[in-house]
């Protein structure tokens, strides 16, 4: 019996640690650990289930799990015991993350607490080389030297300004010299290695990237530095470098990248492919394509490449190459055809186009808009509350208890996409569906989702309708016309109705026989009356227009027009200037003409004055003179109140002809007298510019110990030589900013203050700039008396200028001569060196991968075909360039080692 008390008391800690252990829910599995893809779902499995199976399978936005950086998304339980995350945008690139677990998880649990979930961290891939190219070029458009290529492919975009600092390039083992050709941050980046003899022989090429080199908008550098061998082939010898697919569910591409580019002669002679399709060829910078619209993504072909297929430099094929091919799998995308149609012909096929791409099955969900919620539904947008839907887990849910809903569901279902009618490329959905609400007027909300992710859908409001609506607003009228949309008739007994955008009827009104209406309606000042929308009905059909997504813009039509008023004659006046002091005299000349801009003759007029507050200050009766004219003056009094006043003619019956403001305001003089004077007008980098200030009061003594206060200012300024007009000197691509220097004090006893400001030695080489001055000194009264001063910065010696000679267009294979010029600040002729270089700018639509699909971006290519040094003297300099292939290239002159240029 003794032991029968340590018994109890162990017992009751045993059963108290279960009872504690039951409150735990342990994360038992997540595949957000160590690398994952930057877009895919997060997956987290729990050892008890947490929500019921009504739950299951819904889209939820409730942040049930928070991410450090965070991450755009939402979450759907695939189990009971398991929660998906879909992230709405890929993941930023080389970053690490952290998933912070909310007590949300557990709102439908009786557990309290999270288990094993404190350290749950995750990471993108690191930035790595991928793959590498290497093609034999032409060193400019000009020349005939060949040069080889080396094209890096990242898995993430790379500033090239970056990898210059964290690349080295070896050639046979010793240090290669090479010029990045690449502008801008791109996963692609190619280089040129300079000084290299071309020999008929492999050349073994080692690239290394050095620690620490970071992607675009990544947060993780390479850890270690990486190394990369290849080799160069002989440029007498064509090779297959590297043969990619790409399909975007209607046209399938095959690129074939080559040691040089491809010369153009019977290229097809050499292409087999197995099975045999209709195909079109284009040669590229590093290769060529082969597309066809018959390739099938799900089949394999094999490719065969003929002996003696030649490269521009002259190299060949030396044997026969083969290759076995298959397309990849695309990235889920759904999107309508058209992004801005609405109206369905009502009488037609009813067919709307839908982009499909790698989606195997669809949710369409059709709802219906009533009438008098078409406004609102317009203006806040529309989201649906499918059936499956919870109010727990959708984040545009209805209000329960809201008085009105702005549309109801009357259609839903899952479609295999499959089933679909194709359209080329895309698939077809029939909307011929029954409308459980036809006594209901309305219009018709879709939208089409992916039944496995829910970020992947489209929507659209669409009017089915035969009734096609033009509609002219009027200051107090709309006119509207009403035609068949299938015959192009116009019908009439059309009810017409337009709303303001306070959701308020305007007006309605019923077609003629010439299917048009006139709705009148009473104008009001308040923003919410104005007109925002025309419905259009019969007992069968119904439709609407939006004045926010259909109106037509008129700013580059004549649409105004002057309304003339019921005497057809016009008022012009004319006053000494358009502000006065009180006290003074107004003079004024008022001259009269009718639609023919001819003299009315003598009529009698009259004149009123109105002050500020509207109320009649003067009136005066005179009669114009033969030729339409009168003159008149009237004394504004010494104690007359400030502001805007109002000269109005009238005839003599009352109808105003015309009106014309002035202002009378006060003026008080300055106390005292400021003068500022700078030690140089111009300026060169390096320079001290002094600020003079004096200040005095206009009763003699000097405004001693007034505050101040100084501001310079900085800004870029054209350069221009008058002699040399055609010539364009304006600098692009400034890498400085310019920041406001500010400074205050107090005069000293003369009233004298200084200050001095350094031009920064970071200006030099971007063009010409403007210093301006401004000092503030404040009289006793603390009443600001201001003024300024402003001076040149010449930030280089020599000013390069490119002639415009009026075109922007220029022929192929023909050399093209770009007169250059070189002056100094005086604007006098000048000798100097200068870099010249032609980009080319190539807009490229690429199929890059994330995760394990593939998706379309267009990024923008600035390709370097030209670079010399060029002396520049007199005015006969030109440069010659001869583009061999078409597109938009710029020419850029610049001081060498700037990075500031003029370009055209």
């Amino acid at each position: 019996m003794r032991i029968a008390k340590p018994f109890a008391a162990t017992l009751v800690v045993v059963l108290f640690l279960y009872a504690c252990n039951r409150n735990v829910v342990n994360l038992d599995y997540t595949n957000a650990k160590d690398e994952v893809p930057q877009l895919g779902n997060l997956v987290f499995r729990f050892n008890k289930p947490l929500v019921k199976d009504s739950l299951l399978n819904q889209w939820d936005s409730t942040e049930y799990i928070r991410f450090e950086p965070a991450i755009p998304g939402r979450f759907r339980w695939e189990h009971p015991d398991e929660l998906v995350f879909s992230p709405a945008r890929p993941l930023a690139p080389a970053t690490n993350y952290k998933a912070v677990f909310s007590k949300e998880l557990l709102r439908f649990s009786k557990a309290d607490k999270i288990g094993k979930a404190d350290d749950v961290l995750f990471y993108t891939p690191d930035l790595k080389l991928e793959n590498t190219n290497i093609i034999w070029t032409l060193a400019d458009a000009g020349s005939k030297t060949a040069v080889p290529q080396v094209d890096l492919y990242f898995n993430y975009p790379v500033d090239p300004n970056s990898l210059k600092d964290k690349l080295a390039v070896q050639l046979d083992g010793k240090e290669a010299d090479y010029s990045l050709l690449t502008m801008n941050a791109d996963s692609k980046v190619s280089l040129r290695l300079l000084n290299m003899k071309t020999e008929d022989r492999d050349y073994n090429i080692s690239i290394t990237l050095n620690k620490g080199l970071l992607p675009k908008d990544g947060k993780n550098g390479l850890k270690e530095a990486a190394e990369t061998k290849a080799i160069i082939p002989s440029p007498f010898v064509l090779t297959i470098n590297d043969v990619n697919t790409e399909h975007d569910g209607s046209i399938g591409i095959i690129t074939v990248r080559t040691s040089q580019q491809i010369a153009s002669q019977n290229l097809a002679g050499f292409i087999k492919i197995d099975p045999a399709v209709k195909y079109s060829t284009e040669i590229t910078d590093d290769g060529f394509t082969i597309s066809s619209d018959a390739f099938d993504a799900d089949k394999s072909y094999e490719l065969q490449l003929g002996k003696g297929l030649r490269g521009i430099i002259g190299g060949t094929l030396k044997e026969a190459y083969s290759n076995t091919i298959a397309f990849g799998k695309m990235e889920p995308g759904i999107s309508f055809a058209n992004s801005k149609a609405i109206y369905l012909a009502g009488q037609g096929a009813k067919n709307i186009e839908i982009k499909i791409t790698n989606v195997p099955k669809v949710k369409i969900i059709v709802s219906k808009i009533y009438e008098n919620n078409l406004l609102q539904a317009q203006q806040n947008g529309y989201y649906p509350q499918e059936s499956s839907s919870s109010r727990y887990n959708d984040e545009y849910y209805e209000d329960d208890y809201a008085n009105t809903v702005s549309g109801d569901v009357i259609y839903e279902k899952e479609i295999d996409t499959r089933s679909l009618p194709k359209l080329g490329g895309s698939r077809l959905f029939n909307f011929n569906i029954e409308d459980r609400l036809p006594e209901f007027k309305g219009i018709y909300h879709i939208k089409i989702r992916s039944a496995e992710d829910y970020w992947v859908s489209d929507s659209r409001f669409i009017s089915l309708s035969d009734l096609g609506v033009i509609a002219k607003e009027g200051t107090d009228n709309i006119t509207v016309f009403i035609n068949s949309i299938k015959t192009a008739n116009p019908l009439s007994g059309v009810n017409v109705v337009a709303y303001g955008n306070n959701n308020q009827l305007l007006g309605n009104a019923s077609t003629d026989n010439d299917g048009k209406a006139t709705i009148a309606y009473t104008r009001r000042d308040l923003k919410g009356f104005k007109p925002a929308m025309i419905i259009a009905k019969t007992e069968k059909d119904f439709t609407y227009l939006p004045f926010n997504s259909t109106k037509v813009n008129t700013s580059r039509f004549e649409v105004g027009g002057k309304r003339s008023n019921t005497t057809g004659l016009d008022a012009f006046i004319y006053a000494e200037r358009d502000i006065y002091r009180p006290g003074e005299r107004v003079n004024f000349s008022v001259v009269v003409r009718d639609k023919q801009w001819k003299s009315p003759g003598e009529l009698p007029v009259k004149l009123k004055f109105l002050l500020p507050n509207g109320k009649e200050l003067k009136t005066l009766r005179k009669s114009l003179n033969e030729q339409g004219a009168v003159e008149g003056n009237i004394d504004i009094a010494a104690a007359a109140i400030t502001g805007t006043y109002v000269l109005e003619i009238y005839n003599g019956n009352d109808v105003l002809l015309g009106s014309s403001n002035f202002m009378i305001e006060e003026f008080v003089p300055d106390r005292i007298k400021v003068t500022t004077q700078l030690n140089k007008n111009s300026f060169v980098p390096g320079d001290i510019a002094r600020l003079s200030i004096n200040a005095v009061n206009f009763f003699g003594p000097p405004a001693a110990n007034r505050n101040y206060e100084n501001e310079v200012q900085i800004k870029k300024k054209d350069f221009s030589a008058k002699k040399y007009s055609r010539y364009n000197f304006s600098v692009a691509n400034e890498s400085v900013s310019f920041d406001k220097t500010m400074n205050e004090g107090k005069t000293d006893e003369a009233g004298n203050a200084y200050q001095e400001f350094k031009v920064k030695d970071e200006y030099k080489n971007t063009g010409l700039l403007q210093a301006t001055f401004y000092a503030t000194v404040f009289d006793e009264t603390g009443r600001p008396v201001s003024r300024s001063k402003t001076a040149d910065i010449f930030t280089q010696p020599v000013f390069f200028g490119i002639a415009n000679d009026g075109w922007w267009y220029y022929p192929l294979n023909q050399a093209i001569q770009f007169p250059l010029i070189a002056v100094n600040a005086a604007e006098q002729l000048s000798n100097g060196q200068a870099k010249v270089e032609v980009i080319k700018h190539e807009y490229r639509t690429v199929l890059t991968k994330v995760g394990d699909y593939f998706r379309y971006e267009s990024q923008q290519e600035d390709k370097l075909v030209a670079s010399t040094l060029i002396n520049i003297s007199g005015e006969n300099t030109n440069y010659a360039f001869t583009p061999r292939s078409p597109g938009n290239y710029e020419i850029r002159v610049a001081v060498p080692g700037a990075a500031s240029y003029v370009k055209k």
